[in-house]
């Protein structure tokens, strides 16, 4: 039985005739994947809790209603997205049935979607980019509850891209093809809303598309941007942060945020610990040139204190590997952690 309140903004999508065991073990191994917290009702329901609010699924007649729920408006479209392209990802005949309600928006662009346009680029560091974008109605990405963007950026030579628009099912069209759209997950390492700009710092590695893109934009040069895309700042006093060079920002951020209100260690897990990290008081900031591996090493001989909450983000097997020290062989408390996979090796 439910015993928590619903997060305020829902929406739900009926899939007629769908079998609910593969919905249901989707969500399990989804779950399961990324440490979620997962509830179950009688066999009829299944949903998870993030940060943005929740979803899942429950049996309906002879088919299965998903749904998802969130904390605040701009982020339910977020989540229809994200169950949508999910189910396409590993039930492609339940993405295609997929109905959610907003037929009246047809055409139109996607609520949580707006254009920006490059004011510059400059090096940062030697193995980052920092990116001004101005753009109006950027209030929806100005909150500390949600730290994180999706560009969207045309094919490189592109000048007359295509952006996504609302099908008639209320699914997020994307172009294809030539047209098809690159869309990384950035944080906003800082912004002003009110006067219509934000930055956001690109690792510049070999191969990587959003860098080759900063490398190259020109002041002007128009691009999307979705979101917010979830995950806050941890609010918790004691703190233990970890990460890669792709996580640098967000740290960045989360730092300048909870000093003087927060203490704790900080483990940089990169090869050359370069980025200009705020070292407020409180908080002690080490390298780790091992990587993941080292820090597993270390949380093995030096747990995390009970109540601290483990804030990591990495490449994703990196992070399953943490996941399972921390939650399963330590017995670290799940609602004290964040563990995402920034990116895939």
């Amino acid at each position: 039985m439910r015993i928590t309140p619903l997060p305020e903004f829902q929406s739900e999508a009926l899939l007629p005739g769908q079998d609910f065991a593969p919905i249901e073990r989707l969500i399990r191994d989804e779950a399961q994947e990324h440490g979620l917290e997962l509830h179950t009702g009688h066999g009829r329901s299944i949903w998870c809790q993030v940060e943005m609010g929740e979803f899942g699924a429950k049996r309906r007649g002879d088919g299965v209603l998903v749904f998802a729920r969130a904390h605040r408006a701009e982020w339910l479209g977020a989540m229809q997205q994200a169950i949508s392209e999910h189910l396409g990802q590993h039930l492609p005949a339940a993405a295609a049935a997929l109905r959610w309600p907003s037929t009246a928006d047809a055409g139109k662009p996607p609520g949580n979607f707006s254009l920006a346009e490059v004011v510059g680029v400059e090096p940062l560091c030697p193995d980052f980019l920092r990116v001004r974008l101005a753009a109006p109605n950027l209030h929806r990405l100005a909150t500390e509850d949600s730290l994180h963007f999706r560009l969207v950026l045309p094919q490189p030579g592109d000048d007359a891209p295509e952006w996504p628009r609302l099908g008639a099912n209320g699914q997020i069209l994307w172009p294809r093809g030539d047209k098809a759209l690159h869309r990384p997950v950035y944080t906003v390492r800082r912004i002003d809303a009110d006067a219509g700009w934000l930055e956001l710092d690109v690792f510049d590695h070999p191969g990587g598309r959003a860098a080759h893109w900063a490398q190259s934009a020109r002041p002007g040069a128009r691009i999307g941007l979705l979101g917010p895309s979830g995950g806050g700042i941890p609010q918790a006093a004691q703190l233990m942060l970890a990460g890669d060079e792709t996580a640098w920002p967000a740290m960045a951020r989360i730092l300048e945020s909870r000093a003087g209100s927060a203490r704790g260690q900080v483990f940089l897990l990169g090869a050359r610990p370069g980025y200009p990290l705020p070292r407020p008081a409180g908080f002690r900031i080490c390298h780790l040139p091992g990587g993941t591996a080292a820090l597993c090493a270390l949380l093995r001989d030096e747990p995390p204190l009970p109540g601290s909450y483990l804030w990591a983000a990495a490449e994703k097997s990196e992070i399953a590997a943490l996941r399972a020290l921390l939650l399963e062989t330590l017995g670290h408390d799940r609602a004290q952690s964040h563990l995402a996979a920034y990116w895939s090796a």
